[in-house]
C-alpha cells in the first residue's frame, strides 16, 4: 500500500526530471550531451549552494525570475515545447530527459553556477574571464 509521503517524494521527483528536462531542451538542445550535462550540474550546484543565494530546489532555481532565459516571459523559447511530430526536437527532447535523470557522479563544469554562450562584446556584467571553470562547446561556465 503506498503511503502519501512515498507518492509525494514520486511526483516531486518526476516533476523536477520534467522541469530539468524541458529547461535543459529549451537552453542546450541542439548542442551535445556534454553541454546539457554541464547546464544541468550549474542547476544542481545552483540548489546545493553553501552560501543560499539561490533556491534550495530544482524547480526553485530554474523558475526563479530573471535567471533561465527560456522561461523568461518575452523569450520565444519560453512557449516551446518538444512534440514528436518534429523528429530532431523529440531526439533532443530524450536526450535531455536521459540527462535529466542520469546521477550526478562527477562535476563537469568544476563548481561553476552560470553559464553563458555570448558574443565577446555582449558578455553579461557578471562574467569574469578569471572565474571560467570550463568550456564546452559554445558555452563559458563560471563559479562566481
Amino acid at each position: 500500500m503506498w503511503k502519501l509521503q512515498d507518492r509525494v517524494k514520486i511526483d516531486t521527483m518526476i516533476y523536477e526530471q520534467f522541469l530539468l528536462s524541458l529547461c535543459l531542451w529549451r537552453e542546450v538542445r541542439g548542442q551535445s550531451q556534454a553541454a546539457r550535462a554541464a547546464v544541468a550540474a550549474v542547476i544542481r550546484n545552483r540548489s546545493t549552494d553553501a552560501e543560499h543565494r539561490w533556491p534550495k530546489t530544482i524547480p526553485g532555481v530554474i523558475l526563479q525570475p530573471r535567471q533561465f532565459s527560456s522561461f523568461n516571459a518575452g523569450d520565444p523559447n519560453a512557449v516551446l515545447f518538444p512534440v514528436p511530430s518534429n523528429v530532431q526536437d523529440w531526439e533532443a527532447w530524450q536526450d535531455c530527459c536521459d540527462v535529466a535523470t542520469m546521477p550526478l557522479t562527477a562535476d563537469p563544469t568544476q563548481g561553476a553556477n552560470s553559464y553563458e554562450s555570448e558574443p565577446a562584446g555582449m558578455l553579461p556584467r557578471w562574467a569574469d574571464p578569471e572565474k571560467i571553470t570550463v568550456i564546452i562547446g559554445p558555452f563559458r561556465f563560471y563559479k562566481l
